[in-house]
């Protein structure tokens, strides 16, 4: 499943953290829109340099089988004073 929300939590040494969801579900339909729009050149362009094409026309399912695969990711950065964490869900 495509995630839909990522969790956004920001902390700093000594104070209090901010937590933020943003609604990434948004930026899934923009995508798909500028995909659907670009796929007459993506295929123009595969027919035109073929042999070599073929990677062109497995972008759209490699992109979608990447975006499938962020749910659930869990990234925390730690620096000295600062605490970062992203949560894909």
């Amino acid at each position: 499943m495509i995630p839909l929300i990522l969790n956004m939590h920001v902390r700093k040494e000594g104070r209090r953290g901010v937590t933020l969801f943003l609604p990434i579900f948004l930026a899934w339909i923009l995508l798909l829109a500028i995909l659907l729009v670009l796929f007459p050149f993506v295929l123009l362009a595969a027919l035109l340099t073929w042999p070599n094409g073929k990677m062109l026309l497995a972008l759209y399912p490699m992109m979608f089988s990447v975006l499938w695969a962020m749910s659930g990711l869990h990234i925390e950065v730690k620096k000295e004073k600062e605490d970062i964490l992203f949560d894909f869900r």
